[in-house]
């Protein structure tokens, strides 16, 4: 095994490790509104028991929470089942804009203890490359903590997809040059190896306040 494919089955566990973390915290938490919504019901049941009449008002209620997290559940499970699928293919045609769309989707509990959600413009057309969509997905993920970071308290970071010449390119705007001049540890030697390995140039830009990944 090279140092590059060490560094790459490194970053990867790591990466996926972190996305099914986050992922099942979010079902935990679903899990725990269900369970509790399951406990106001037996104690309605139990008042019923004891002579006391049921409210459908408030049955009504439950049954609605309660299908209302089963479809955020099942939301989160095929979300995770899409992002465990990416890993099925060494090169695949990806749309970069839907695969933007996504990342922040499934990463969303992470983004929102971080700061506001980003706000994405992609292309009326849809932007495809041939690449490895797994691994295309870390950069886009490891560039976009580095830019909620950089990016000022009261802002949100713009990510743009956008086709240049015979190239995609997906750029992290509206950030703080000095706070990004300052990044410790980014792009480090997992990042180099990953862009490396998905034929990315990765380009931290202090004055204009951006990070841009140029895809071929």
């Amino acid at each position: 095994m090279t140092d590059n494919q060490a560094l790459l089955a490194i970053e990867g566990v790591r990466f996926f490790g972190e996305m099914a973390a986050s992922v099942s915290h979010e079902i935990k938490n679903v899990l725990a509104i269900i369970n509790e919504n399951a406990g106001l019901l037996q104690d309605m049941l139990g008042m019923h028991e004891k002579g006391m009449p049921l409210s459908p008002e408030r049955l009504s209620r439950l049954a609605q929470s309660i299908a209302r997290q089963v479809s955020r559940g099942d939301g989160i499970v095929k979300g995770m089942n899409r992002f465990a699928h990416s890993a099925d293919d060494a090169k695949e045609k990806v749309d970069v804009g839907a695969l933007v769309q996504f990342m922040t989707r499934l990463a969303g509990r992470l983004i929102g203890m971080q700061g506001q959600p980003p706000h994405i413009q992609t292309p009326e057309e849809a932007l495809t490359v041939t690449i490895n969509r797994f691994f295309l997905e870390n950069l886009v993920w490891r560039c976009l903590c580095q830019a909620m970071a950089a990016c000022p308290a009261d802002k949100a970071v713009l990510i743009c997809v956008e086709k240049t010449d015979s190239r995609a390119q997906i750029r992290f705007c509206g950030l703080d040059g000095t706070a990004l001049d300052s990044t410790d540890g980014f792009p480090s030697s997992q990042d180099a190896a990953v862009a490396q390995l998905i034929e990315a140039t990765l380009i931290m830009d202090n004055e204009t306040g951006e990070i841009c990944i140029i895809l071929s």
